[in-house]
């Protein structure tokens, strides 16, 4: 084989296994997804155009959306949880807030993990922070009406799981509307 036939396959095998990041502007929603993770369960970032999940010194507030640019790197190969890209944070280009009517869907799971885990606090994604609000995943707090208070407590004391219906409110907080 001659000298650039093989610098040529040379170049193609090594391409196929790196890929280049590639900068890009992607949406990121005004509230996060519920993630059930290998091993546990999470709030990730909702993205319509990506498959972002979360991004480091990216700083998000609940109730707006995002155009942001980032360096998008396809993987070799998906990792063992289905990830095929890493996302680099580079700047916001816009952060709109949104309308405090829009509703949205947001499920409510008192458990982090599947299996009971020794620490019970470390598997608690709801804490009451006073008697209509709870905070959920350390991320958002939970405003609760008192017709509602009955079944969340549902979910709070018996474990059970729900998805629910919301409203942004102000900051970090977000209104729940109804159950599903």
């Amino acid at each position: 084989m001659s000298g650039f036939k093989s610098f040529l396959l040379s170049l193609t095998l090594l391409s196929s296994i790196v890929s280049l990041a590639q900068e890009r502007i992607i949406t990121v929603a005004p509230n996060m997804s519920f993630d059930n993770y290998e091993h546990f369960k999470r709030l990730v970032l909702d993205s319509p155009d990506s498959e972002v999940e979360f991004l480091e010194g990216f700083e998000y507030e609940w109730g707006y959306t995002y155009k942001i640019r980032v360096n998008e790197q396809k993987l070799p190969y998906p990792l063992s949880d289905g990830t095929r890209f890493e996302y680099e944070f580079i700047e916001v280009v816009s952060k709109t807030k949104e309308l405090e009517d829009i509703r949205f869907k947001l499920f409510i799971d008192p458990d982090r993990y599947y299996e009971e885990e020794a620490d019970e606090e470390m598997n608690q994604t709801l804490v009451l922070v006073n008697d209509s609000t709870y905070r959920y995943f350390d991320m958002v707090n939970i405003l609760v009406s008192p017709e509602l208070k009955a079944k969340f407590d549902l979910i709070y004391i018996q474990g059970k799981q729900r998805l629910g219906y919301f409203e942004y409110n102000t900051g970090d907080t977000i209104r729940l509307l109804h159950f599903k």
